[in-house]
């Protein structure tokens, strides 16, 4: 999915299209993402040509687990009001349909860079770095919850800097509490 640079958009299929697009502020930006009720953006690490997105369904039980290798987690709670979710980059071009029952969900976002060695010696690597440009991969896991959670930043960031120069990469340092509706 092309994320339109910065972000892309998670929403339940009853949401008119207009409602899915969240204010942009200083604090999203620096929470990691804004909401609005039944619609959530994410922002990604910097200036992104290409997201890979893994969707997970996790089952009631199941304890919420990040993958080691993840860069950057955050926790929001989210609401199916009718059976699907879309996924979508943030102009429309792009969408994807989740089959989630109705219900309250934790969802979990993790992010990192692309930085497998395939990729980092490829041409498409080499222009992606003259367009100060990354290739993400993102992973949603929804865990279905009895009731509502609390937005949450579960890993902030895990670096001191990019494993490769980046420009425009916009690390997290968010004000609590975190926003959930603008």
């Amino acid at each position: 999915m092309y994320p339109s640079n910065f972000a892309f958009r998670v929403f339940s299929v009853n949401v008119g299209e207009y409602d899915t697009y969240p204010d942009v502020t200083d604090q999203t930006l620096a929470q990691g993402f804004s909401a609005r009720l039944g619609s959530l953006s994410f922002y990604t690490l910097a200036e992104c040509r290409w997201i890979t997105i893994e969707i997970w369904v996790a089952e009631p039980s199941d304890e919420i687990c990040l993958l080691p290798e993840t860069v950057r987690a955050i926790l929001v709670p989210f609401s199916v009001f009718e059976a699907g979710t879309k996924i979508a980059d943030i102009i429309g071009l792009v969408e994807g349909q989740v089959h989630l029952t109705r219900g309250e969900y934790a969802l979990v976002f993790e992010l990192k860079l692309q930085d497998d060695v395939e990729y980092l010696n490829s041409a498409q690597y080499q222009e992606n770095v003259a367009d100060c440009s990354t290739q993400e991969w993102c992973r949603l896991t929804f865990y279905p919850r009895e009731n509502s959670v609390q937005p949450e930043i579960l890993r902030l960031d895990a670096w001191s800097e990019p494993t490769y120069p980046i420009d425009g990469y916009a690390g997290l340092n968010p004000t609590y509490p975190l926003l959930m509706e603008i």
